[in-house]
């Protein structure tokens, strides 16, 4: 829980979406909020809500990310979208298959009409959102009856028809249904339907805001204020999103947000129209912009991942057409390349810069806090070296069988999954963690005398232990020449601050070995030091216990 809150504590206050997740980076849960930092952090705080399902969802979330969007809307819709497509298991009022409404326009019979729906079907009609809000969507078809005079009436309707109706008289329809209006007209007045409900039409909001103002001046205050009713309502109905649309394509979205020699590609995925994914890869920048998208978009389309229809760049990358046909061949459909200027593909790609500038501050605040925690540990541990490397390792069997062992490497301050190791011990038969131990480090540097190349060694060393465990690796890496390299043990203490069940007394709090010192140090609960240190023992913990499932599960198969 400190972890995330910290990390929380680094979200952009500006509106969007977080997506919290549980064991293997699975989607439990997916909220929105208009300032992300402040939504997210409330579930931090002593005064949080105190609903017992509360409690239950962050026992079980175990980190949280966010897609920042340009309005609160936006955030809404993203929010409906995720949640059809991932089906977090804790989200509860839109797993269904209900959507927002949208508007259609029939444009395939002659006399076409406006309808306020929520089912979108392949019928080549034109729609028009989605809309977060079904009664500004209702107000604002309202509005276009009354201004823009289309039928209101059914199909069948209209072909039975022998004269007009009420509409007419009072001036909310041309009569279609009896010919009193010819069909170019009638269809003069869908087009104009059509602009107003793709924002380029602005002349009837300010109609509507002269009347407001003409009300105002006549003191007729009631009138006044449905005018600007239906004002806010239109406005709120035609306010732009671009995280939903109908009838949208599969493109990918490609965006490089740079400062100095660094910065962070934002990779958002959009499938149907719908934005449903994004990917974060920070870079250090060793040639231009347009160099380095140009070999992020070849390298990583060569890999066995989906190939949109179009592919959108913040930045003109050379040869694109080349890279183009190349993708189309492996893809079997033309593959597009465009590097957009203006229009709705250009406010696509700047979304996607904003997520990138913003998970670019995150990782810029979350290198400095932990260059100061390295230090702060560096000076609590005594030691005379800055800390990049660290390696942890830990044990995992039940009662000697099946027993494996873990190294972990975090490189200053973070996970180097390339580093990590899997042992399958050989001892088996005797639950000895410390003969096991022994072994697991020997065969580690071990390789390292009389090896070819160069090999890492780390700035520290941690064991998941005691005092015992920390006494046979000190015996190994004296043995083996090694004994210059420092080593801690991490004990998991009992009780209030510790991370395990019970009481112990005595032994509250965690527990740091150090060599040539009888009682273990005791950093404060809480601390970012600490936290380091269980993060780092915990993740050994972790991929210790997977491999040992493993092994479990395969004896299991082969014996059934």
């Amino acid at each position: 829980m400190s972890d995330l809150a910290e990390k929380v504590a680094q979200f952009p206050q500006e509106p969007g979406v977080y997506l919290m997740k549980g064991e293997g980076g699975k989607i439990i849960y997916v909220g929105k909020g208009a300032n992300l930092r402040q939504r997210v952090r409330s579930y931090f705080r002593k005064e949080r809500d105190s609903r017992y399902q509360i409690d239950f969802l962050l026992r079980k979330v175990r980190d949280i990310d966010f897609l920042v969007t340009t309005n609160e809307k936006e955030a809404l819709l993203l929010e409906n979208s995720l949640i059809k497509k991932h089906k977090p298991r804790y989200n509860i009022f839109l797993k269904d298959d209900k959507s927002y409404v949208s508007l259609k326009l029939s444009i395939k019979h002659p006399y076409p009409s406006l309808t306020v729906t929520r089912r979108i079907k392949k019928d080549g009609a034109l729609y028009f959102g989605p809309y977060s809000s079904a009664a500004s969507c209702r107000e604002t078809a309202d509005f276009i009856y009354r201004h823009f005079r289309l039928r209101t009436c059914s199909d069948r309707e209209i072909s039975n028809r022998s004269r007009p109706c009420l509409e007419y008289q009072i001036h909310r329809c041309t009569a279609p249904c009896v010919g009193y209006v010819s069909s170019s007209n009638y269809r003069a007045q869908v087009e104009q339907v059509r602009l107003f409900l793709v924002g380029k039409n602005d002349l009837l909001l300010n109609q509507i805001r002269e009347k407001i103002n003409q009300s105002a001046q006549e003191e007729k205050f009631e009138e006044a204020a449905h005018w600007r009713d239906l004002l806010e309502a239109v406005q709120t109905t035609l306010e732009d999103q671009k995280v939903v649309r109908h009838g949208g394509i599969h493109q990918d979205l490609i965006s490089l947000y740079e400062e100095g020699n660094r910065g962070v590609i934002a990779l958002l995925s959009i499938r149907d129209g719908s934005l449903v994914d994004s990917r974060y890869y920070p870079v250090t920048l060793a040639d231009t912009t347009g160099n380095v998208l140009k070999s992020f978009v070849s390298q990583y389309y060569s890999l066995d991942v989906f190939i949109p229809d179009e592919i959108l760049v913040s930045t003109a990358i050379d040869s694109s057409d080349l890279l183009s046909d190349l993708l189309t061949e492996k893809r079997g459909k033309k593959v597009f390349i465009r590097t957009p200027q203006k229009g709705e593909r250009k406010e696509l790609i700047e979304l996607a810069l904003k997520n990138a500038q913003s998970q670019f501050a995150r990782l810029i605040d979350r290198e400095g806090g932990m260059v100061d925690t390295l230090k702060g540990l560096q000076e609590k541990l005594d030691l005379s070296q800055p800390i990049h490397r660290m390696e942890c390792y830990d044990i995992s069997h039940i009662s000697g069988q099946k027993s494996t062992g873990s190294r972990v490497v975090f490189m200053d301050g973070e996970p180097d999954k390339n580093e990590y190791r899997q042992y399958k011990i050989r001892i088996e038969g005797q639950p000895n963690d410390y003969a096991m131990m022994k072994e697991i480090l020997g065969r580690r540097f071990g390789n390292i005398v009389g090896a070819r190349h160069t090999v890492p060694l780390p700035d520290l060393i941690v064991i998941d232990g005691g005092q015992g465990q920390l006494n046979v690796v000190l015996q190994v890496l004296g043995e083996m020449g090694f004994s210059h390299i420092p080593v801690i043990a991490i004990a998991k203490g009992k009780g209030a601050g510790a991370r395990a069940k019970g009481v112990w007394e005595g032994k509250k709090e965690e527990e740091i070995y150090l060599p040539h010192r009888k009682n273990p140090l005791i950093l404060k609960k809480g601390s970012p030091e600490l936290m380091l240190l269980q993060r780092l023992r915990d993740e050994a913990h972790r991929f210790a216990i997977k491999y040992h499932r493993k092994l479990r599960d395969e004896k299991w198969e082969d014996e059934n």
